[in-house]
């Protein structure tokens, strides 16, 4: 076990989201270059969401939390239902009086390839954002937000260094840095634990020459050439770079004196629904959407407790893995006192992940 942020008593541990609730809809952008409504109800999203899913698939609803802004009038009853079925305690229901209703976006899809817009005025949310509610005080034990649209994330790191000398308490930071710029985040770097781009993100922000007809070797080689270039911006606990159906790659940050200038290595873990799992071809793999915001709550969940990010990115990887075989959030169900999703539990899967990467358990 080890948790360079670790001042935080097991008793009072909450991870918190600073994203907003978002009702999602979608739409497709065929090759004829026309964008075209899916003919599937509106959804429960917003990557913020997603990830305090992902950390709820390991992690009781005391421990978690994230403030749901909306309207009776734009956000059904059904839906609030919904949400309050993974655990009423880790949602803080605030009705909006801006003027403005629930948030909603749209989820533009091309390929592989996916825009987000949103539709409705996004109503965005800071450290102080959690006064008055639940998980105020103590301040949490692990925060994670999304820099979209950026520039936010310095705004977040002053905030939160205002309530850690305030509160005598010193959150681990797990930041998504969409949008935001390679400056800022080689900037604020050394504040961060762990930071978390998808590829999409890290090609954005160092533009590398990838070849027209590029193979996922040559895709792995790129990846890992860019998650070594922001391991040496050095944050807390380390880079990982959420890589779709390749898995992820990433590197821990040295920690101890004498390795402190050593190169850090850069290591692999494949998805846990790839062409080699039996499964795979019975179309367990439905939508992608929020797989990526899932697996940085697994990651979160692990790092809250403790552990390294070896550990970490299979936690990940097995929230995605429930995210992507269903349109919307994964299903959660109680057999014999016992936790399913999608009538799996999380921890056989985790044990699957290590057997195949050739971890010996004890």
């Amino acid at each position: 076990m080890n948790n360079p942020s670790g001042d935080v008593a097991s008793t009072s541990r909450r991870i918190v989201t600073l994203e907003q609730f978002i009702v999602d809809t979608f739409t497709l952008i065929g090759e004829d270059g026309v964008e075209r409504p899916v003919e599937q109800p509106d959804q429960i999203g917003g990557g913020g969401t997603y990830a305090i899913i992902g950390a709820r698939i390991f992690t009781p609803p005391s421990e978690l939390g994230m403030i749901i802004d909306y309207t009776p009038a734009t956000l059904t009853k059904a839906i609030r239902d919904d949400l309050k079925y993974y655990g009423s305690d880790m949602w803080a229901f605030r009705e909006r009086t801006d003027g403005h209703p629930t948030a909603r976006a749209v989820n533009r899809y091309q390929g592989q390839s996916r825009g987000f817009e949103y539709l409705t005025k996004p109503l965005l949310l800071t450290p102080h954002s959690l006064s008055a509610t639940p998980f105020a005080d103590p301040l949490p034990s692990t925060i994670h937000f999304i820099s979209y649209p950026a520039p936010r994330a310095e705004i977040i790191l002053s905030e939160v260094k205002e309530l850690r000398d305030q509160k005598e308490r010193n959150p681990i930071i797990v930041w998504e840095p969409e949008d935001e710029s390679l400056e800022v985040m080689q900037k604020i770097a050394k504040d961060i634990d762990v930071i978390g781009p998808n590829h999409n993100e890290v090609i954005r922000l160092f533009q590398p020459h990838i070849p027209p007809e590029v193979t996922p070797k040559e895709l792995q080689t790129i990846y890992a050439e860019l998650c070594l270039r922001i391991a040496q911006f050095r944050p807390k606990i380390g880079v990982v770079i959420r890589c779709g159906c390749l898995g992820c790659c990433y590197a821990a940050t040295p920690t101890t004196p004498h390795n402190q200038d050593r190169r850090p290595d850069v290591k692999w873990v494949p998805a846990y629904w790839n062409p080699q799992r039996e499964g795979w071809s019975e179309g367990k793999v439905v939508d992608p959407t929020g797989a990526g915001n899932a697996f940085m709550g697994g990651l979160a969940a692990a790092v809250d407790r403790g552990y390294l990010l070896d550990e970490a990115v299979i936690w990940g990887s097995v929230a995605a893995s429930f995210t992507i075989e269903q349109n919307g959030l994964p299903v959660l169900t109680t057999k014999e006192g016992k936790e399913l999703w999608n009538d799996e539990d999380p921890s056989d899967r985790v044990q699957i992940m290590k057997r195949d990467l050739g971890w010996n358990e004890s």
